[in-house]
């Protein structure tokens, strides 16, 4: 076996349209400016609303996301940086309280079932 046939592949991939009929995506919906940390991408409509209602946020955190969804807050422009941080540390504590209290369910079934 060449060296050119341990790279070689049996499988072909291709397109489904020619590179010049698929239409070009905007850069600025991609990426945003330069030196612009911590905001929500423009160019998604009703997103962009969404991401930056403190109360949308907020609940995201509390009722779906706990900690995994801090990225959310930290894009919102109408938190100041002091309230980022004070959020941060609460949705993180209270999401390892219901960690904590799933574990100890968790348990005191494991011992209802086992004694």
């Amino acid at each position: 076996m060449t060296q050119q046939d341990d790279f070689g592949s049996p499988i072909e991939a291709q397109l489904a349209a020619p590179p010049s009929a698929v239409a070009p995506m905007a850069t600025s919906t991609l990426s945003d400016t330069p030196g612009h940390f911590g905001n929500a991408p423009t160019g998604y409509g009703g997103a962009e609303k969404l991401i930056q209602s403190k109360l949308a946020v907020l609940a995201c955190l509390f009722l779906v996301t706990g900690f995994l969804g801090l990225p959310l807050l930290w894009m919102n422009r109408r938190f100041s940086a002091a309230e980022r941080l004070l959020w941060a540390i609460i949705v993180t504590i209270y999401t390892l309280v219901l960690i904590g209290l799933v574990g100890a369910i968790v348990i005191w079934c494991y011992q209802q079932l086992v004694g």
